[in-house]
């Protein structure tokens, strides 16, 4: 039996933590990512890449917690300033957009990855809206047309581009559609936040590999990010920067993955709902004092 696309969607929603629980929310919906792209490594390029930018969600939560309960950090005077630092609460609100902006990429796409993995497009398309869900059927389209090729051969070039098409798509639509709005409601402060924050590392060595790295502020300039010339809330800048420094970058480290690859122990901890330094810290806030 074909479930609707609301059944799906609160299929994977009913298994997050409540929506209060802001740093075990995150670290499930990284896992979640994670552990689609370890499964379907050939297919799922955007959950692999997306993974690691929901992790990197994680330290706008931390933030948030610091700001929001200062009677638990009195005692350690560099969290102190760092609340007195946001204790206008404007800096907060940013915080809590870019959460809310993980939770809305999750709601939207989510489902239609477990319903293609439960039963292919037929599936996906069964229980989609034409009108909601029409860049998602698009970009699921191209990656089930490629995955048809690559499964007759692994090598295909044709079927390889169709599915990292398919996948780039669906990063645009998450990136213009869904993101986009969140961006609009940031602060001046909170988007050259968000822009100096906007860096991600797909290698997985202390050594960071430059190949896998792609940082906003080093992309289109320090000074241009600082002064507000170049800033990742807006789409076009996003996007170029997207399209010519972070695609290449998680393609550099989806190729290494059929070698010898450090970053897929990172994957595996994510996939497994591992706390990194950023989550533990995040909880020890949460919890102290409780």
């Amino acid at each position: 039996m074909v479930r609707t696309r609301e059944e799906w969607r609160q299929a994977v929603e009913s298994e997050l933590p409540a929506p209060e629980r802001y740093a075990d929310r995150n670290r499930v919906i990284t896992a979640r990512y994670a552990g689609w792209y370890l499964e379907h490594p050939h297919i799922f390029k955007w959950a692999g890449m997306a993974s690691f930018a929901s992790r990197q969600v994680g330290v706008a939560i931390l933030m948030a917690e610091l700001l929001t309960r200062p009677e638990r950090i009195e005692a350690d005077a560099l969290l102190l300033s760092l609340h007195r630092f946001g204790a206008d609460r404007l800096l907060l609100a940013d915080f809590e957009e870019i959460r809310q902006g993980n939770n809305n990429i999750y709601r939207d796409i989510a489902w239609a990855h477990a319903a293609y993995i439960a039963g292919g497009i037929d599936e996906l398309m069964a229980c989609a809206s034409e009108t909601d869900d029409a860049n998602l059927i698009a970009g699921f389209g191209m990656i089930d047309r490629g995955r048809e090729l690559l499964r007759r051969n692994e090598n295909d070039h044709e079927g390889e581009r169709l599915v990292w098409e398919g996948n780039i798509f669906l990063l645009r639509h998450e990136q213009i559609n869904v993101l986009q709005p969140v961006f609009d409601r940031l602060s001046p402060a909170g988007r050259l936040m968000a822009s100096f924050g906007s860096e991600l590392d797909f290698s997985g060595t202390k050594l960071s590999d430059f190949r896998c790295r792609a940082s906003f502020s080093s992309f289109h300039g320090y000074f241009e990010t600082l002064a507000g010339l170049k800033s990742v809330t807006n789409p076009a800048d996003r996007w170029q920067w997207v399209e010519k420094s972070v695609i290449p970058a998680w393609q550099s480290a989806d190729r290494e993955a059929k070698l010898e690859w450090s970053a897929r122990s990172e994957l595996m901890a994510m996939a497994a709902g591992q706390q990194g330094i950023v989550q533990r810290l995040s909880a020890l806030i949460s919890a102290f004092g409780n």
